[in-house]
Parts: C-alpha cells; structure tokens; sequence
C-alpha cells in the first residue's frame, strides 16, 4: 500500500491494445442515477468517445425508473440496450432467469478484447463473487457496499465507554446513551418495512441465520431469525426515536447528521453525508466499527452495482469496451478523489484514496470486506420487492411490540407462497 497509480490519461491504454476497434459504433447504455453514474462516468463521455472512435449514450434514471425502463426495453427483445447497471442482490436472480446478462467470461479472459492492463484480478474477491450468479460472471463490480456501526466518539469518551465489539455491549451502551427526555437516541436504524430488511441483515448473519436454507429454501421460521428479529426490533422501539417503523435511509443519515443519536447501522456510503460539515452538525466526530459480533461473529452483507452487458446487444464486443474503460483503474482512481469507496485493491491503495477517507472508516470497512457474505441483504430470488416486503412486515410488527415467533412464522408462509408463485 502507498504507492501511487502510474496511469495513463486514456483509461489506462497499453500501447499495442487497439481502442479504436469499433471506432463508428453507437451504443446505448441505461443506469439508476447515483455518485458513481453521475459524477465519474457522465462527464468523461467524451474522453472514451475520442479515445474510440464509439459514440455512447448514457440514459440516467432515478432508481426505480431505471428498472421500469430496463424491464420494459429487454422484455421487448429489440435489442436497442448495449449494457446496463445492476445490483446484483436485487436483480441478479431475476435478470439471469430472463436470459438479460451476458455472460462476461468469454471477454475477461479473451487478450484480442481486453486491455492487459484492466486486471480483473485487481477487484476484491467477495466483489467477485457478488458480480457472478449462477457460476456466470454477469458484471463487472463498481464499488462495494457494506455495513458499518457509526457512533459518536464525543458522546462515547463522555461517558466513559469503549465502542461495542458485541452485540450484548452494543444494547448495553444503546441503553445508557439513551435520553428520550432530551430527544437524543442509542440507537439508529431502519425500520420502514422492506427498507428495514437491508440493515436487519448483518444481525441475521451474527446470529448465525440465513435467509435460505442449504437446499434454496426460506429459512425465516428459524431460532436464529426469530433471535435476530427480537433482538434488533428490541432495540429500534427501546432506544430509537417514535415512529420507529417510519425511520427509513433518509431518517437514519439525516438524525445522525443532526447529532440526535449516539450509533447507528448504515452503509459505508453513509460516511459522505455524516463528515460533510455542510450537511452535517457532527462531522469530525464520528467513528467506524464493524457491526458488533453475535454468537457466529461479526459479518456484513456485501453489495455492488454491476456494469452488465445485453445479451440482447447488437454490438456486444462493443459494449464490453466501454464496460473495461468505465472500470479500469484510471476510472477508479478518478471515482476515489470523490470519496467514494471503490472496488480495486490497487486504487484503495493509493495515497488519493488513503488520504481522502477517516482512517477509523478504512479501518472498519477492509474488517468488514474480509467478513462479508456477498448479495445477503435479501434472500437471492427472483421476486425479491415482493419478499422484502413479508420479510419487512415482520421487522414492523416486532418493532411495534409484536411476537417474534409469529411474525417470523408469517413471513416464512409468505415467503413460501411468493417463490411457488414466481415458480
């Protein structure tokens, strides 16, 4: 580690690799519009337009647009999309099933199509592994995505307390922090319904549970569940503010950022809204652990968004350069100097990297890659908005003061009955 990047201007060109191949082509390519999409590849368009001589159209959409358009143009079959962005723990298992992906294989290892230079091996191997379904590697990954426990390093020294490393010690501290006469909370996460199932996640895996058993079926009726939902709707109606079963992403970033609570589970992401002293009454003092462990450990769930292409693309070898460029290192290294996390090992690295992010956050997140079970934020289905939503019923109900037997038992029936019918 420290050593800075010698890259080249042009996405990392090596001399004898033939960028203008395709030089005439025109490609179409649809995202969901964050950071990554907006900030980094947008306005650098034209540097691979003049690097290939391939024009490309880069359509942004909001979310959940993005994946109405998506599905609405390759369930045409027109083959009018090149390449397109994916999560692959939300859409992974339905867009393989469609026949959407193509396969990546062939190109990663193919030297006539691949700059030797781009190195996939660069990439984190549980990125990897988050970017392959079903054997196949449908995408390569942007920028990894994993759960933190923020907390408030002032409060914490006030009262003389050390960072949970347990889960026992995290209700422990939340219960002594918590001052609800005063509007200042222990604990902060979600607790909006199928919201909630992302952050519920890392308390499944450290109580040992899964979503899915061995054979690929619901395991949500199980003693590890039924503890993890206990133990984390306990926590959200003891130590969080009112409403708990309202408090979603945005609740969480912006009470924290208020200085309204002394921890709470988020995204790595979550560090660029909490250290902006323009959005932020607490920045400088915040500090990073990894989840606290639970009777199997300390895990996270890990997730990325893909740069996929169309199996349905006309202009395949095409695509799968721009998806090289929009990856390689030099583009990495460019998404670093954003504060964004990135996905090579070689960027991570660098002193631009190093220097740009809290040391404790560096610390926290390479504790929690090392540990981290790729596309766990939901069960890996085909229906997955409509098994988040049983599975984020249940959370509601136990924050609410419900049986957590039961509504772990009611989730597992509909979670049963949602996969027969997606057959």
């Amino acid at each position: 580690a420290g050593a800075a990047l010698s890259i080249p201007a042009a996405a990392g060109a090596a001399p004898e690799f033939n960028w203008r191949r395709f030089a005439g082509t025109q490609l179409r390519f649809l995202a969901p519009s964050y950071g990554w999409t907006n900030d980094v590849i947008r306005p650098l368009l034209p540097q691979f337009e003049q690097l290939t001589g391939t024009k490309v159209a880069w359509e942004i959409y909001p979310e959940d647009a993005f994946r109405q358009k998506l599905t609405i143009e390759m369930s045409s079959g027109s083959g009018a999309v090149d390449g397109f962005m994916s999560l692959t723990a939300y859409d992974g298992l339905r867009f393989a099933k469609a026949g959407w992906y193509e396969p990546l294989g062939q190109y990663v290892n193919n030297p006539t199509l691949t700059d030797p230079l781009f190195d996939f091996a660069d990439f984190y191997p549980t990125l990897r592994a988050a970017a392959t379904i079903d054997g196949k590697l449908i995408g390569i990954p942007t920028a990894p995505e994993v759960q933190l426990l923020y907390y408030r390093k002032d409060v914490f020294q006030a009262h003389g307390l050390n960072p949970p490393r347990t889960l026992h010690a995290l209700e422990s501290d939340a219960k002594a922090l918590t001052n609800k006469g005063d509007n200042f909370y222990g604990f902060l996460s979600r607790g909006k319904r199928a919201a909630a199932v992302y952050t519920f996640a890392p308390f499944l895996l450290n109580f040992g549970g899964r979503w899915l058993d061995q054979t690929g079926k619901p395991a949500l009726n199980t003693p590890a569940f039924i503890s993890a939902l206990t133990f984390y709707g306990g926590l959200i109606r003891q130590y969080g503010p009112p409403g708990g079963a309202n408090i979603g992403f945005y609740e969480v970033n912006d009470l924290m950022a208020q200085g309204r609570a002394a921890m709470a589970t988020a995204s790595n992401y979550t560090v660029g809204v909490l250290e902006d002293p323009n959005k932020s009454k607490v920045a400088g003092k915040i500090g990073y652990a990894p989840i606290p462990a639970g009777p199997a450990g300390t895990h996270s769930p890990l997730v990325t968004w893909v740069h996929s292409l169309s199996a349905q693309s006309k202009h395949k070898e095409a695509a799968w350069y721009f998806t090289q460029w929009a990856t390689s290192k030099d583009m990495m290294l460019r998404s670093a100097r954003t504060k964004t996390p990135v996905g090579r090992l070689s960027v991570w690295d660098t002193p631009d990297f190093q220097n740009s992010m809290p040391k404790g956050w560096l610390g926290a997140v390479n504790v929690a890659l090392a540990q981290a079970y790729p596309n766990q934020i939901n069960p890996l289905v085909a229906s997955v908005p409509e098994v988040r939503d049983a599975i984020g019923e249940a959370i509601v109900s136990v924050i609410e003061g419900g049986d957590a037997a039961r509504a772990a038992a009611k989730a597992q029936q509909q979670v049963v009955d949602i996969i027969r019918r997606a057959g």
